[in-house]
């Protein structure tokens, strides 16, 4: 078994976490599967700014047409969508996000943290080796 699916058959709580070493997302992918989980991939490589990130999130997460790519969309659409299956996401290349746009990453966790806390579906898992200071009080895996 890999550290994924122990974690998540050891019952890990809905949350947004920071996984400093996190497998690349077929792996992740694949040990959600195994597990009972849903898996979306939120790779934020080579977004800059909030439009870019909700573009993402709209596909990502297969939201419907009328989303309005806003905040307040992103979290009722969030909160909406509740597959009825818990969800592990994986969101890689935070750190380019963050060096262009700081407040969309820190409004995003707060969607992300309010959604786990709300939903119990999500477990989203940060892919970001160092620490920078927003993501500091996230628990790492």
């Amino acid at each position: 078994m890999s550290k994924l699916q122990d974690l998540l058959a050891e019952g890990l709580r809905p949350g947004v976490y920071r996984w400093p070493s996190a497998p690349d997302a077929d792996e992740v992918r694949r040990d959600a599967a195994a597990a009972g989980f849903g898996f979306v991939l939120l790779d934020t490589g080579e977004i800059h700014d909030k439009a870019g990130f909700l573009d993402l999130c709209a596909t990502a997460f297969d939201l419907p047409r009328w989303f309005g790519r806003n905040w307040d969309a992103l979290a009722d659409s969030l909160s909406d969508r509740s597959t009825g299956e818990p969800e592990v996401v994986l969101w890689t290349g935070l750190r380019n996000l963050l060096e262009h746009d700081h407040d969309t990453v820190d409004v995003a966790l707060q969607i992300f943290a309010e959604d786990t806390t709300n939903s119990g579906q999500l477990r989203v898992l940060v892919d970001e080796p160092e620490s920078p200071d927003l993501l500091s009080s996230l628990p790492v895996l």
